[in-house]
């Protein structure tokens, strides 16, 4: 569900206000300490900060990780068993890739 917001200034900053629903949705915006980062032009991804040190993550990833999840819970009816025909299927795409799980790749890279 999309909230709205408008960018608006507080003092001498800038900010963002947003329909109070989002905060009685979820409270943990509602106070203390959050970050965001820029994950696409006019996409900003914010997140609440908790108090224990978490693991660095993607936060790409995590969000997506959260919207299916959601989607999961929201939905189960959409859910389907993974088959060995779709395991089957998968084998014969990926005939001849060659691939190294534990290869690090650089911070530039790029899907081809």
């Amino acid at each position: 569900m999309p909230y709205t917001g408008r960018a608006t200034r507080t003092g001498n900053s800038k900010g963002f206000r947003f329909e109070s629903a989002l905060f009685s949705s979820h409270p943990e915006f509602a106070s203390g300490e959050l970050e965001a980062d820029v994950i696409a032009p006019g996409r900003l991804l914010v997140r609440a900060r908790v108090e224990a040190e978490q693991p660095e993550t993607d936060p790409v990833l995590d969000a997506y990780l959260a919207f299916l999840g959601n989607q999961m819970a929201a939905h189960p009816e959409l859910l389907r068993p993974l088959t060995d025909d779709h395991i089957a299927g998968l084998d014969e795409l990926l005939a001849g890739v060659e691939y190294d799980l534990d290869e690090r790749l650089d911070a530039d890279f790029e899907l081809p």
